[in-house]
């Protein structure tokens, strides 16, 4: 009562009025400044104002965050980490603390506006998730993931029980009343369980995509655990809410309006929705019924006993999926939600924290809670959870590494967390201390998890043996595989195509990774990685048995023989998604790597416009990186050729079938003019298509410039590259001449040329004849084109390469589709074998050897015509 009495004081000098009713309840009065209409200038002091304050609390909490997220990237800390100690330092334990501060930006008047606005915006971000969330994962998910996350739960909830006694146990004498006492003894620990019991999916998906384990095993079964984690938790977390309030009424009302939504709503929300909109054209209208639907949705659960935020995870969850409203609600609110509202509410939790309530009670008195008592706490939640998803990890056959990395991977804590503290806090199950201890407690855990990861898992070096893998290391009778990326829809069409054109047969078949692009921004981007990896093999089986497919590479791979797909999503931060194409690349021994252009061709006049920037340090990367070839795929319409669907009409003997697309190849010399004269040859083999190659020559005296050579020894090495690197051009042209003699779909060009100016009469004859034009992406040193007075687009230089950049930029080449390759794993250029013999450097000469009696491979690997 004495410490009730000074606290009282203590307002009352601060111009609060206090009255205590006969139940010892006191109600605190302030002065509150209405927002008035003169507008700023006429206020008599702006930061009374409750939207002025509000507006200096978003910029502290804003600018603290983003410098905290800044300076724990390098050690590899989630976002969660920074938000907390964001609103830990804005709260009366650090900046919050001083008087400044805490009187103009921080006062006791503004916090029910901050806390209102908080929660508003929670609401928000909870509907968000439930858009986000798909079950079918969770129902589909193996043993394996469940029982991990079961046994996280059945571990972690006692160990929470236990630690909450634990902790208390030195406060036995302390004088509480009995409705508070069953609160902090019986109600409080439940809370406890749950929080440790969480596992945050969205932070944890960030963890593994910065360390590329999103797509590893261990990170696919972390996903699938921590999706069933949340959903397993977040019901416990409403049970526990009717246990303290004694009102199971609540928890039969929600659970009537859960199942009222999901049969009666939804299908009624879907047909509103889809007689209101044509083409999934949705308004701002659409928008602002949504808005106001979550916040009735969230009202009505909050006076069913239930937190507002099942409200609104419902209506988010039941959302038609079959509509194009979820991408349309995500876009418009997605990142307001996310960036601006959501950091009000990690304010909120900090300014409930207080550091000193830790260990001593009001006037620096101990409470009886020493350090070490903090440092058990945090260290057996910590191991509770490893302990429970190792022994369930074992059990399933994973290598103890593996199930150690699970364990401290499913400690990752963050909002569902402190969403149930809060509202411990809320309901008074949880005092000053108990909260304080609890929240040190979640971000201990989850701190280390970064860390730890990356010291497990250590990036190794690319194997040696997957040098050989190109476009020209693929046999008569091997497979052809390619990785084929797409960021939208609109980059499949024409991707088909191009695969159909690389001539699948029954010798040598072609298996195409059809991988979509996806950025990670949060909670809906990583679920993708969760719904590929949750399709088992039954599933599968039924798709195929059903002749179904869930993306059109797949539906092409129904209908043509000799090509099988296998659909990946590849989800990560634009800077660092060419490595997660590169590995891919590797683990599944790609020959060539497919990736779109980052400018998008204009439906109207052809033209290209600028797509995302991002996608062009995407290409630019995977170029410089890739283990195999790649090729940059410049779609000028070329699913109008409709080359498969020829196909199918002459295989059927139909009379309607069109024969003859014709592709032309241009050859100047070098590593990737070869590698792209494989591919042509390759193409050549299609029924369908009539290649021509046009061979551009130049002069002998230009292929080396030695202005650009610092010393004589330079020079003579780069006269002998040089005359290597001719010595193997003219024997590859050699061998095509021989080959198609008698072909007379292929037709061989030889022209001379000496200036760009040629080379550009030489495009601008072609226009209008070809559908697609080939061309490798360096050229050696037979021509800098850079060093000419042509104008170049550097970008576009870097991405394509000399001739390609001039292909693309050409007004005459806009109905052409161009395919620029890059050989990114090139053979040894000291011997190079094919079927009439070889050039091989011994002692400092060019010989040439006859060939083996027994030999296999070629310098153009060619098909059954």
């Amino acid at each position: 009562m004495t410490s009730m009495n000074s606290s009282m004081s203590e307002l009352q000098k601060k111009g609060y009025t206090l009255q205590m009713d006969t139940n010892d309840n006191v109600t605190v009065c302030y002065l509150k400044n209405i927002s008035r209409i003169d507008g700023l200038w006429k206020a008599e002091n702006p930061l009374l104002d409750s939207l002025h304050v509000l507006v200096i609390q978003l910029v502290l909490i804003l600018f603290v965050n983003q410098v905290l997220v800044f300076l724990l990237r390098p050690l590899r800390q989630p976002r969660i980490v920074a938000d907390i100690l964001a609103g830990i330092l804005l709260g009366p334990t650090a900046i919050g603390g001083h008087p400044i501060i805490r009187k103009f930006a921080l006062s006791f008047n503004s916090l029910l506006t901050l806390e209102t606005v908080a929660n508003l915006g929670l609401v928000y971000y909870m509907f968000l998730l439930g858009i986000e969330l798909d079950f079918r994962p969770v129902i589909r998910t193996g043993k394996k993931a469940l029982s991990i996350a079961v046994a996280g739960i059945v571990v972690s909830v006692p160990v929470g029980w236990s630690l909450h006694y634990y902790i208390l146990r030195n406060q036995k004498s302390k004088v509480l009343e009995e409705d508070e006492q069953e609160r902090l003894w019986i109600q409080g620990p439940l809370f406890w369980g749950i929080t440790l019991a969480t596992t945050n999916f969205a932070d944890l998906a960030r963890i593994l995509a910065n360390l590329k384990l999103l797509h590893s095993d261990i990170g696919i079964l972390a996903l699938s655990a921590a999706v069933i984690s949340d959903l397993f938790s977040g019901f416990l977390f409403m049970l526990a809410m009717a246990f303290v309030s004694i009102n199971w009424w609540s928890v039969g009302l929600t659970s009537a309006f859960i199942a009222i939504f999901v049969f009666l709503v939804r299908p009624a929300l879907s047909w509103i929705l889809q007689c209101t909109t044509k083409k999934d054209s949705y308004s701002e209208l659409h928008v602002c019924f949504i808005l106001t639907w979550i916040v009735i949705c969230g009202f009505i659960t909050d006076a069913c006993g239930a937190h507002s935020i099942v409200g609104a995870f419902v209506l988010g969850a039941i959302m038609p999926r079959e509509l194009e409203i979820k991408s349309f609600l995500v876009e418009r609110i997605g990142n307001f939600v996310s960036s601006i509202m959501m950091p009000l509410f990690y304010l909120v939790v900090g300014l409930r924290f207080n550091v000193d309530r830790i260990l001593y009670a009001e006037k620096g008195k101990p409470n009886g809670t020493t350090k070490f008592d903090v440092m058990v706490a945090v260290a057996l939640a910590f191991t509770a959870k490893i302990v429970g998803t190792s022994i369930a990890a074992l059990i399933n056959k994973i290598t103890l590494r593996d199930s150690m990395v699970l364990g401290v991977l499913m400690n990752t804590k963050g909002l569902l967390a402190l969403i149930i503290l809060s509202s411990a806090r809320d309901l008074q199950v949880l005092d000053q201390q108990m909260f304080a201890i609890m929240l040190v407690v979640v971000w201990g855990i989850t701190v280390p998890v970064g860390p730890f990861l990356a010291f497990a898992y250590k990036s190794s070096k690319r194997s040696p043996l997957y040098k050989l893998k190109n476009i020209q290391s693929v046999g008569t009778n091997t497979d052809f595989r390619i990785l084929a990326c797409t960021h939208t829809l609109n980059n499949t069409s024409g991707m088909i195509e191009l695969i159909e054109a690389s001539n699948p047969l029954e010798q040598s078949p072609i298996h195409v990774f059809a991988v979509q692009l996806v950025e990670l921004t949060g909670h809906a981007s990583a679920m993708l990685i969760v719904h590929d990896a949750c399709k088992s093999s039954k599933h599968r089986h039924e798709e195929e048995q059903s002749n179904s497919a869930s993306n059109p590479f797949e539906t092409y791979a129904l209908q043509r023989e000799n090509v099988s797909v296998q659909a990946l999503t590849v989800v990560s931060a634009y800077n660092t998604m060419h490595e997660d194409i590169c590995n891919l690349a590797e683990d599944k021994n790609v020959n060539l790597v497919i990736i779109p252009f980052h400018k998008k061709s204009n439906i109207d006049d052809g033209t290209l416009e600028d797509s995302n920037p991002s996608f062009l340090g995407i290409n630019k990367n995977v170029i410089e990186n890739s283990p195999c070839s790649v090729c940059v795929f410049v779609d000028h319409g070329l699913a109008a050729c409709r080359i498969f669907s020829n196909y199918n009409n002459d295989s059927a003997g139909s009379a309607r079938g069109v024969r003859g697309h014709k592709f032309a190849m241009l050859f100047l010399g070098g590593t990737d003019d070869r590698e792209a004269l494989a591919y042509a040859w390759r193409m050549a083999g299609h029924s369908g298509i009539h290649l021509t190659v046009i061979r551009l020559t130049l002069p002998k005296t230009s292929t080396v410039d030695p202005t650009r050579l610092d010393d004589k020894d330079n020079f003579l090495e780069e006269m002998a590259n040089t005359q290597r690197q001719n010595q193997f051009d003219d024997l590859c042209i050699d061998e095509l001449r021989l080959k198609t003699m008698n072909n007379s779909t292929i037709r061989l060009f030889e022209e001379q040329v000496s200036s760009w100016e040629e080379i550009h009469s030489i495009l601008r004859s072609m226009e209008g004849e070809y559908a697609l034009c080939i061309v490798g992406k360096g050229h050696g040193m037979t021509l800098s084109f850079k060093e000419t007075s042509m104008e170049y687009d550097d970008d576009d230089y870097d991405e394509l390469g000399a001739l390609g950049e001039a292909l693309v930029s050409s007004r005459f080449m806009s109905n052409t589709s161009i395919l620029i390759i890059k050989q990114g794993a090139p053979l040894d250029e000291r011997k190079v074998e094919n079927k009439m013999g070889h050039v091989e450097e011994q002692l400092g000469h060019t010989i040439w050897q006859p060939p083996p009696k027994k030999t296999t491979d070629s310098v153009i690997q060619t098909d059954n015509l």
